[in-house]
């Protein structure tokens, strides 16, 4: 049970570190200059990358949780209410993105100024959640 949370405990790290660096990745380019249509191919190739590392963290959490019992500290609930925003967040984004893509109703510099946004809230919810935990982690019970 031990290895199982020791590993799980790397990917969730590991997985962490990559989101983070697919969403820097993400908020440079809604700052490039480049056509809507390359934008939009972008951003969709970026964000299977984006769902697939959250998907990854998520799992090896819920995999640590239930290698400790389902004990629910204050990180644990921070971490799973910080993926419930993200998840909300994206939603908006990617509705944001139809509409300005599919159906012309939204111009497309507020789209990348609004998809900026939220993913810039998402990239410093991850990094103060992940500075909690570890200032949870390093206070001794």
């Amino acid at each position: 049970m031990n290895e199982m949370y020791t590993m799980s405990h790397y990917i969730h790290v590991i997985s962490l570190i990559a989101y983070l660096l697919i969403l820097v990745i993400m908020l440079l380019t809604h700052k490039r200059q480049m056509l809507f249509d390359d934008y939009v191919k972008k951003i969709g190739m970026y964000m299977v990358f984006h769902i697939t590392l959250m998907s990854f963290f998520v799992l090896t959490g819920a995999i640590m949780m239930a290698a400790k019992h389902l004990s629910f500290t204050a990180a644990n609930l921070l971490m799973i209410l910080s993926v419930v925003l993200i998840t909300a967040l994206e939603i908006r984004r990617n509705k944001l993105l139809a509409k300005a893509s599919k159906y012309k109703l939204v111009g497309e510099d507020e789209c990348k100024a609004s998809a900026f946004k939220y993913q810039l809230i998402e990239l410093i919810l991850v990094l103060c959640v992940s500075a909690f935990a570890g200032m949870n982690n390093a206070i001794p019970a």
